[in-house]
């Protein structure tokens, strides 16, 4: 190994622990690099300066890696990039261009457009009448949307434990609660889990799993009963 590359493999590895502070992207990296001739990791970093190849980082769900906005902040210092940053901006009536008095936070992130467009129509339930008996979930003209996992990852990454929770509980085929939870919006306006935790029947797929593994003759231990 030249000491160029070792300087520079040291560089990576210290500031991915300086990013994802506890898990194993270090020893991800580490493991990596091991693996890689002088010639592949050649290719490597012209991947990285071309931006052909990012740096990414895994931040799995039970918190086991911190990830802050303020360290990142201050990681990106210590890199010489600024987060924050006066945007040059075009009026739209006169055209002018002009310099922004104040600075914004900057940065990039890799986006996946989500819209639900007049064209493909817009769903509305006529009620919450009508549920699948195998889910508890709302079915037929009761249904209006529904989530997909990597939108509860995103949910679940920005903290949204609570949504989590109505949109795969008590809306999510938890009978007891989601007839409690209607009937209080309907009458209240406004419903808080605590209430609800009190209806509470548990989540019918989960029940049907279980069925689904007794008649398979598997233990099931765990799922609802």
């Amino acid at each position: 190994m030249t000491p160029a590359r070792k300087k520079t493999e040291q560089y990576i590895l210290k500031y991915i622990d300086k990013i994802a502070m506890g898990g194993q992207n270090k020893e991800l990296y580490t493991n990596l690099f091991k693996s890689m001739s002088d010639k592949e990791f050649n290719k490597f970093m012209i991947g990285l300066r071309s931006k052909k190849i990012t740096l990414s980082i895994i931040v799995p769900q039970d918190k086991s890696v911190k990830v802050t906005v303020p360290n990142n902040i201050k990681v990106g210092k210590e890199l010489g990039y600024e987060f924050f940053q006066h945007l040059r901006m075009t009026d739209p009536i006169t055209g002018d261009k002009y310099i922004t008095p104040n600075k914004y936070f900057v940065y990039r992130l890799p986006i996946r457009r989500v819209a639900q467009l007049a064209s493909k129509g817009i769903a509305i339930p006529k009620d919450s009448k009508h549920t699948d008996m195998l889910t508890g979930q709302v079915s037929g003209s009761s249904k209006a949307v529904s989530i997909t996992n990597p939108e509860v990852q995103m949910l679940v990454g920005m903290g949204l434990d609570d949504s989590v929770r109505e949109l795969l509980k008590y809306r999510g085929g938890d009978d007891g609660a989601r007839s409690a939870m209607m009937n209080l919006l309907y009458k209240n306006g406004r419903v808080d889990k605590e209430t609800l935790e009190a209806y509470s029947t548990g989540v019918v797929s989960t029940k049907t799993l279980k069925n689904y593994f007794l008649g398979a003759h598997i233990r099931s231990e765990g799922l609802g009963s």
